[in-house]
């Protein structure tokens, strides 16, 4: 809408109460009623709150400055979605979430009291990062909002450090952790772990957010078997023969969007995804211990049997460190030992 301070007189008396037509605002500045038309449309298109009363043959601008009073559905989804105000722990995002709650709470004039209590979000462990890494995690949702290039160090799991400028796409919580998932420079998407990110800065340079073709993060996550989505590996069948009480509990819980549970008729249950093999998968099925057996493919069966093998024998030995002392006690008993097998010297006269 153009800025013209006649039709800014206008909006001025709508917001003030007043209601107007073409011939009052023909009246009001003097200007001619093709005008007072075309600003009477500039201004229904522009501002919010503003509404056309037909009144007998004359139309009316009107402008309502009441709040809507917000449903209770969605004063109550306010309340749920602020239970996860912890996991940004100590940043400013934490008190945002509770604020839109008690915004939406004043609006509708409703008191719930002890929602803290009512609603609660269980963290496991809750984000490392915060809430010292609190300001880094300001310039990582600012430059997500704004499209703008992000710049940072990171160390990657095995130890490696290295300087990135990488375009910001979303911002993943991941067992309570958080991850960027970005562009890299080669225009493949990578999922940064947040607590291993320092030195973060938002470029000045933005960048144009791609298409829903081009990116979609549930596409991006559909082959991963968790936050790891690099492998390169195809999709395979994974069957998995699960016993015992987990078998109850896989009826129940769903760990992939593949996932399909088949019952068998002693009890178990075969739990059957479609992902990519990847250390996340390994420590799944690992994390069953003897209630998990690996059906297909082969490569995943051969592979935990191994590992298992390997963690039964350091349960053997005692973990490292026990076998290490074992080792050191069984050297001196047995230097002790030939000490005393050792026959003396007979003794002179």
């Amino acid at each position: 809408m153009k800025a013209d301070g006649d039709i800014l007189t206008i909006v001025g008396d709508l917001l003030k109460g007043g209601r107007h037509s073409r011939r009052t605002i023909a009246s009001r500045t003097g200007r001619s009623l093709p005008t007072a038309d075309r600003w009477i449309d500039q201004i229904a298109e522009s501002l919010p709150r503003v509404q056309r009363k037909r009144e007998g043959k004359t139309t009316w601008l009107v402008y309502d400055g009441r709040l809507e009073v917000p449903s209770k559905r969605a004063t109550v989804g306010a309340c749920v979605a602020a239970s996860l105000a912890s996991i940004f722990e100590g940043s400013q995002h934490e008190r945002n979430l509770k604020d839109a709650r008690d915004y939406l709470l004043k609006l509708r004039r409703a008191n719930y009291g002890d929602l803290d209590r009512k609603f609660l979000f269980a963290p496991k462990g809750g984000e490392y990062a915060l809430p010292e890494g609190r300001e880094q995690l300001d310039e990582v949702i600012d430059a997500i909002l704004e499209s703008r290039l992000l710049a940072f160090a990171y160390r990657h799991a095995d130890g490696h450090e290295e300087r990135l400028s990488v375009r910001p796409l979303t911002l993943v919580i991941y067992n309570q952790q958080f991850y960027l998932l970005a562009w890299r420079a080669d225009g493949s998407p990578y999922c940064y772990r947040f607590a291993r990110m320092s030195d973060v800065n938002a470029s000045d340079e933005f960048f144009g957010y791609p298409s829903k073709i081009e990116f979609e993060p549930r596409a991006v996550f559909a082959p991963a078997f968790g936050i790891f989505i690099s492998g390169k590996g195809p999709m395979e069948d994974v069957h998995v023969a699960i016993s015992g009480d987990w078998a109850n509990f896989a009826t129940t819980h769903r760990w992939h969007s593949s996932q399909q549970v088949e019952k068998r008729a002693d009890g178990s249950v075969v739990v059957k995804l479609h992902v990519r093999h990847c250390p996340e998968l390994e420590t799944w099925v690992l994390g069953f211990g003897e209630h998990a057996v690996v059906l297909k493919p082969e490569r995943l069966r051969k592979t935990v049997d191994a590992r298992l093998r390997r963690a039964a024998r350091e349960y053997h030995r005692g973990g490292p460190k026990v076998a290490k002392a074992r080792d050191r006690r069984k050297g001196v008993t047995q230097a002790s030992t030939r000490s005393e097998t050792r026959k003396p010297h007979p003794r002179r006269a």
